[in-house]
């Protein structure tokens, strides 16, 4: 691959991986603004932050499977479009209704990690592969921090809508750069989606984190909390055992034991 290439496909990788881990912080220090604006609780203003976890922790390992099957460009296209629509209608979210379905949108972008580094490993130079996926790391793990530090500043000077209104106009970017010039994976993975084995990560996924996120309301010894971290014990195995006898698996577990 021409070494322009290269560097204009990691560009993309990094600004969208970037710019979602941003948006994992960017909204906390803002959300006193937010539950004064749009008129909520401090409970509900919570869930701004919990559904975009749970919407990601949902997404990446499905679309990450997807995009093996389909192509990773285009699912990579597909994501970043997705962001960016999420983040324009939390900018113009006339609610709190409105922004936490936003906030479920944008949590789809958590499939760009697999997805960016699983193009890297496709599209990459052997010798470039192991800087890249360092530096690629290094940019997810700043933008938490950048996230954090950028809240304040923007919602003192501008609003707190231009948290969403500046992460649309670089996903934005970085979306009519991957059309271009992110070339498609020539690799495929055979199979399907195992839907089974999704729906029970997602469901063992949901109830576990739910109550982690939500235990400082509802109280850690709430039947609600207990409940659910019960539950997820036995979603999770009722996952594994799906995924052991599945031909097509969504995570290959004898990866996990090696």
């Amino acid at each position: 691959m021409p070494r322009k290439s290269t560097r204009l496909t990691f560009a993309v990788l990094a600004a969208g991986a970037g710019v979602f881990s941003m948006l994992q912080s960017l909204i906390a220090p803002a959300l006193p603004t937010v539950q004064h604006a749009l008129h909520t609780s401090q409970s509900t203003a919570t869930w701004v932050m919990t559904a975009y976890l749970l919407s990601a922790s949902v997404f990446t390992p499905i679309l990450g499977r997807v995009g093996d099957l389909i192509g990773k460009k285009r699912t990579l296209v597909a994501v970043l479009l997705t962001v960016a629509v999420g983040c324009l209608l939390a900018a113009l979210a006339p609610s709190i209704g409105v922004l936490i379905l936003a906030r479920v949108i944008q949590g789809v972008g958590g499939a760009l990690f697999p997805l960016s580094f699983g193009i890297i490993r496709d599209e990459f130079a052997p010798a470039e592969v192991s800087g890249s996926i360092s530096n690629l790391s290094a940019v997810i793990a700043a933008g938490g921090g950048v996230g954090m530090v950028a809240a304040g500043p923007i919602v003192t000077a501008l609003d707190y809508r231009f948290l969403f209104w500046i992460p649309v106009a670089i996903v934005a970017v970085a979306t009519l750069i991957a059309v271009r010039y992110v070339p498609e994976s020539p690799t495929r993975a055979e199979g399907q989606v195992n839907w089974l084995g999704a729906a029970l990560l997602s469901a063992w996924l949901v109830a576990l984190l739910l109550p982690l996120s939500q235990a400082g309301v509802w109280g850690w010894g709430s039947a609600r909390v207990i409940g659910l971290f019960a539950a997820a014990v036995v979603l999770f195995a009722l996952w594994l055992l799906t995924e052991a006898r599945s031909h097509t698996p969504l995570i290959d577990l004898r990866v996990l034991r090696l």
